[in-house]
């Protein structure tokens, strides 16, 4: 490889870079260890709270600005992040997975780098060589269903943390080391071992622009066997905290037994080079990872994460609560239970699926011009939104796990196409509405249509001799009302009021009764 060709970023997530600051750890079992010691500090439940909750500024005031600018305040909803229990545990569990790993890997020991450089080569040999380093890394796996939160949290904690510490001095001694704290990087689409290596030295050159890709990974050229103890003696020079891979699912798009060769390889990561490993994939991955009993022990050392979708319970609750604050229409309601449990029917507890779909009925409330949130605008925008996650929503309601594992993913909504759409029909029922010009042509329109029909029914009728003339007379004039009713119903204006007393668009309620045809009706 040309030394000046681009290789694009393979992080997932990038921290900051700081230099080394010591202090005390407050346990015996963690002093005197500098990579410990550069840490933060390890936090309380409050103060883990305090950090993980990301709460928006909201002014009530602005409710009654113009809707194409609350239609920009609603995307607010987006960067709300209210910390549940799940997010504790999940902190707690980085925090002591982090320190026990870096336990048995001490800088200072006189021992440390001779030993790792014995299971390095034990590694390019194939050979287990014996020593007197015992690994204290663990390692845990989060699997749940997509939505949930999993990605999310995980980067939110790991910020928590610097990425890179820089040592130069630890009590008056020269340290000079670069400390990836931790590392996230997404699974290979195809599952590969190789793949992941190379995703690796590209990471950890582009963090601290180093050359491993191309003097270690020789390009890309290098084999697997060589691959694995040159990423072994990265991953220990730089005192690797935590290794997190994602989207562990793609492991099933390994060729035949290739899945058993990657769980293997993370197995040596936490065994060989001392370093935790974090795995995080779907409901998908679990038949692969529950049938290996070597990987299940090693990546249960802080118990297995399933997180599930949340229950409608006082968690449920408090997450409702606090969305509920964050309202943009004109006349603001407080949250009753019909509309909480309304919310978690059609979401079923997934974090992104009420978020989102939350946000869908403000904007459907304010495109509208009803101004407030119901239930069935509630509905409406979540059978319109989520049609593609209906089979899953379903398993989930019936609680069938396997029908889940057939599911590639639950893809989150993407929020700007909705917002796209009002945006613009919010424009074309404002130029209705304020132009005299469209309001006197749908008058007139009307107008015509009622003298077309009294001159179209009242002459036959009048002209009829015959002896059942009046009921004929009667008959006529019941066809009439009937078209009359017809025809006001299917006027453009009551198409519109249609539309708003609905809950639906102009757009919609228009294409509902046939005045909007597919573009591609009358191609052949």
């Amino acid at each position: 490889m040309n030394s000046s060709e681009f290789i694009p970023s393979v992080l997932v997530g990038k921290g900051i870079i700081v230099p080394a600051s010591y202090r005390d750890p407050l346990i015996s079992s963690y002093r005197n260890n500098p990579l410990i010691e550069a840490l933060p500090h390890i936090f309380s439940e409050e103060e883990a709270m305090m950090c993980l909750s990301n709460y928006p500024t909201y002014d009530q005031d602005e409710r009654q600005l113009p809707s194409h600018l609350r239609l920009h305040l609603v995307q607010n909803a987006l960067q709300f992040v209210a910390p549940l229990p799940t997010h504790l545990d999940l902190e707690q569990r980085f925090s002591r997975m982090i320190r026990s790993g870096y336990q048995a890997r001490n800088p200072l020991i006189a021992d440390f780098w001779r030993e790792f450089q014995k299971r390095i080569d034990g590694l390019s040999s194939q050979n287990i060589t014996p020593t007197r380093l015992r690994s204290t890394a663990t390692g845990f796996t989060i699997i749940g269903i997509s939505g949930v939160g999993k990605t999310t949290a995980v980067e939110a904690i790991l910020s928590l943390y610097p990425q890179v510490i820089i040592h130069s001095q630890y009590c008056d001694r020269n340290l000079t080391l670069m400390q990836i704290v931790w590392l996230k990087l997404d699974c290979p689409f195809d599952g590969s071992i190789k793949g992941l290596c190379l995703n690796f030295f590209q990471a950890v050159d582009d963090l601290l622009g180093t050359n491993y890709y191309r003097n270690l990974a020789g390009g890309g050229r290098r084999t697997v066997d060589e691959l694995i103890p040159n990423m072994a003696r990265v991953a220990s020079l730089h005192c690797i905290g935590v290794l997190v891979i994602d989207e562990i699912q793609h492991l099933n798009e390994a060729k035949s037994g290739g899945y058993k060769k990657m769980l293997n390889f993370f197995v040596q990561v936490v065994n060989t080079i001392g370093i935790p490993v974090v795995l995080v994939g779907t409901y998908k991955a679990m038949p692969v990872l529950s049938g290996e009993f070597r990987q299940t022990r090693r990546a249960s050392g802080q118990g297995d994460l399933v997180w599930d979708r949340m229950a409608e319970d006082e968690v449920w609750d408090l997450f409702v609560e606090s969305l509920w604050r964050y309202q943009y229409v004109r006349k603001p309601c407080s949250l009753k239970p019909d509309l909480s449990h309304v919310l978690y029917e059609v979401t079923q507890g997934i974090t992104d699926f009420a978020v989102k779909v939350y946000m869908l009925a403000q904007i459907r409330a304010i495109v509208t011009e009803k101004e407030v949130v119901t239930a069935s605008i509630i509905r409406s925008v979540a059978k319109d939104s989520l049609r593609l996650a209906q089979p899953i929503l379903s398993a989930l309601q019936s609680g069938n796990i396997q029908a889940l594992q057939k599911f590639e993913d639950v893809r989150p909504l993407d929020i700007n196409v909705y917002i796209e759409e009002a945006l613009k029909n919010l424009k074309v029922v404002g130029k209705i509405n304020s132009s005299p010009t469209i309001q006197k042509s749908l008058m007139s329109n009307q107008e015509d249509e009622n003298i077309a029909l009294n001159s179209y029914d009242i002459k036959p009728a009048i002209n009829q001799k015959d002896v059942n003339g009046d009921s004929q007379i009667q008959s006529k004039k019941n066809q009439r009302k009937r078209q009359q009713d017809s025809l006001d119903k299917g006027s453009l204006v009551n198409i519109a009021s249609f539309g708003v007393n609905e809950g639906i668009t102009v757009y919609e309620a228009l294409k509902q009764k046939g005045y909007i045809c597919s573009a591609t009706e009358y191609l052949i």
